[in-house]
């Protein structure tokens, strides 16, 4: 995994090289917390998956990066991708972030109260989240040249579809003839003074 890591991406984004190093600290600062929740094995498994998860973030965002467009067109601090020249910004946590913000009390808080399992599983689905979002980015930035979760063709045609069915909504369907006799004492109270 390593490997991958230092090749595929600290050539395009240097502070990655020097997070590789923190990587290592931070996996072994998390396996030791871990280990007041669970058995050794299980605290190494656990670590390793988070470093894991940590590494193919790096190498997402690293892909993202290696493009000299998208270091032209936004800024990146490791935590948001930040348009040029604008306010907006794109989440996109690297791994070094990632791995800072299980601090002992964040992983102590997946695990009080709860079953050891979904313990392990609640942490690992949060921290997939990161990588879900990091990937996505990365694949929409290859395919459309956007950081946007989806592309912006899908979200046109989701505003298209909802702007047809509230039109839909907008007219009422026809009462019956049984409906509109039901209602027409009621509109008849209504009108009275």
């Amino acid at each position: 995994m390593a490997n991958r890591f230092e090749k595929g991406c600290l050539e395009y984004y240097p502070t990655l090289s020097e997070a590789w190093g923190t990587h290592q600290v931070h996996r072994e600062r998390i396996e030791s917390e871990l280990k007041k929740f669970l058995f050794a094995e299980e605290a190494r498994e656990a670590a390793r998956h988070v470093y894991n998860l940590a590494l193919d973030i790096d190498e997402e965002i690293g892909r993202i990066l290696k493009d000299p467009l998208a270091r032209r067109l936004y800024d990146y601090d490791g935590r948001f991708f930040t348009p040029r020249g604008t306010r907006g910004f794109h989440t996109a946590f690297d791994g070094s972030h990632l791995l800072k913000w299980l601090s002992d009390s964040i992983l102590a808080t997946f695990f009080h109260g709860r079953e050891k399992p979904i313990a392990i599983r609640w942490l690992l689905d949060e921290l997939g989240k990161h990588a879900w979002v990091a990937k996505r980015r990365r694949i929409n930035w290859e395919e459309s040249g956007a950081l946007d979760l989806m592309p912006k063709e899908v979200l046109e045609a989701v505003f298209q579809r909802a702007s047809e069915h509230r039109d839909l909504e907008a007219v009422p369907p026809r009462l019956s003839l049984e409906e509109q006799a039901f209602f027409q004492s009621f509109e008849q109270q209504m009108q009275r003074p």
